[in-house]
């Protein structure tokens, strides 16, 4: 009996575990936007390696190789961009971590750069279509 309550804890464990692990699979594809420091509105396009993020009152873009670590966090590389004063910052990674879900509404985030010369930032990405 015993060992009967512990496989079902076990089981009920680990399907919640799974579930947890697959909350972030929307979100590795589609489009959506953010609001940065400075309060401009960011549109995001992702693709399954690549993400291009564009300053819609500037009309700046950036490219960035996107990594995906696990099923909620990814590592972004900044690979172009049409801004001059942002080509210094091609090559460099940041990490991001969804640490929330919002299911269609998008998630919170938290991100950091390796090289910690920028502080951790945290928003929130709203999903606006696949």
């Amino acid at each position: 009996m015993k060992q009967t309550v512990v496989l079902i804890i076990t089981l009920i464990f680990s399907g919640g575990l799974y579930a947890q692990q697959n909350d972030c699979a929307p979100y590795h594809r589609g489009r959506f936007t953010y609001t940065d420091s400075a309060n401009n509105v960011i549109t995001v396009k992702r693709k399954k390696h690549f993400q291009v993020e564009t300053n819609e009152q500037t009309g700046v873009w950036i490219n960035y190789r996107i990594t995906w670590i696990g099923d909620c966090e990814y590592q972004l590389e900044q690979v172009g961009t049409n801004s001059k004063s942002k080509r210094k910052f091609n090559h460099t990674v940041s990490t991001t971590i969804i640490s929330k879900p919002l299911g269609t509404a998008g998630y919170e985030y938290t991100c950091a750069c390796k090289d910690d010369s920028r502080p951790k930032i945290q928003g929130i990405m709203k999903k606006i279509r696949d």
